[in-house]
């Protein structure tokens, strides 16, 4: 399983995302692996929100196969907890939250969810799989 924040889903979508292809790649890796992705219920809304203003294509977020964490008491404590000692922005600590309660890598291009929540770039990760010997194979939130 893995948390996808919604950057991986609108740059697979926006041709003119400078990651376009990059996320294509990943998210062709996961499907083909049969890996199951996951992220906060605000992910759809993230998604919508971004394409709808860049694209104007608002279709595009129901393409997204994803399992949606409710948005819950659990989770919005946890998301508190890492957003505030990570320094973390609301819905970066929700993907955070999402990662940590369901022991998941989390996958983003965010450079502060890299640096300050462990999270991987896709292709970073794909390669962490195909060298296990080489490293962590799941970084984790702690």
């Amino acid at each position: 399983m893995l948390t996808l924040d919604a950057n991986i889903w609108v740059s697979a979508f926006d041709r003119s995302d400078s990651c376009d292809g990059q996320s294509i790649a990943f998210l062709t890796h996961t499907a083909q692996a049969h890996l199951r992705l996951h992220g906060p219920a605000t992910v759809v809304l993230e998604v919508s929100c971004a394409l709808g203003r860049h694209l104007r294509r608002i279709e595009y977020a129901d393409q997204a196969a994803l399992a949606l964490h409710p948005i819950n008491e659990r989770l919005l404590d946890q998301a508190l907890t890492l957003g505030n000692e990570r320094g973390l922005r609301g819905v970066d600590a929700l993907n955070a939250a999402a990662a940590a309660l369901m022991d998941a890598p989390l996958i983003s291009w965010d450079v502060e969810l890299i640096q300050r929540a462990g999270a991987m770039r896709p292709l970073n990760w794909i390669a962490s799989r195909a060298n296990p010997d080489g490293g962590q194979d799941k970084p984790r939130i702690a």
